[in-house]
C-alpha cells in the first residue's frame, strides 16, 4: 500500500488524511521517536474532536523528522471503536497513541494487546 492509501477508505469515519494544501488550522503537531518504544502518545481533550493533528516521525533523536501526515481524527468515534481510551477519572480527556510498527506503518492503537488503525507509512 502507498501512503496515500492509509488511512484505509472504509475507515474515513475515524480519521481523514488531509491533503497538504488544504492543510489550514493545524491544532497539534507531533513528533514520533522510535527510540521511546516506537510510540508517542498525549492526553487530548474531547472537546477539540474533530482534531486537526500533523504527524510526523524519527527513528532516533539525532535523525531528521519525516512527515506521516496530517489528519483529521473524530476523537469521540475513535474511543468508541475502542483505538483511543479514556484517561483514568476523566470522563473528558483521551489517551492518543500512535505505533510505529515493524512492518513500518504507524497506527493509532491503545496498546499494544489491541488492533491498530493504519494511518500512514515510514518513508
Amino acid at each position: 500500500m502507498s501512503a496515500e492509501s492509509f488511512p484505509p477508505s472504509s475507515m474515513s469515519h475515524l480519521v481523514r488524511r488531509v491533503p497538504n494544501e488544504e492543510a489550514s488550522d493545524i491544532r497539534r503537531d507531533w513528533t514520533g521517536n522510535d527510540e521511546s518504544d516506537r510510540n508517542h502518545n498525549g492526553k487530548v481533550p474531547l472537546i477539540e474532536s474533530p482534531l486537526r493533528l500533523l504527524l510526523s516521525w524519527k527513528k532516533s533523536s539525532e535523525d531528521s523528522a519525516r512527515l506521516i501526515g496530517i489528519f483529521d481524527l473524530d476523537l469521540r468515534r475513535l474511543l468508541k471503536a475502542g483505538y483511543i481510551r479514556l484517561e483514568p477519572k476523566s470522563e473528558n480527556e483521551v489517551r492518543l497513541r500512535f505505533y510505529h510498527g515493524r512492518d513500518n506503518v504507524v497506527y493509532i492503537q491503545v496498546n499494544l494487546k489491541e488492533p491498530g488503525l493504519p494511518i500512514g507509512r515510514m518513508a
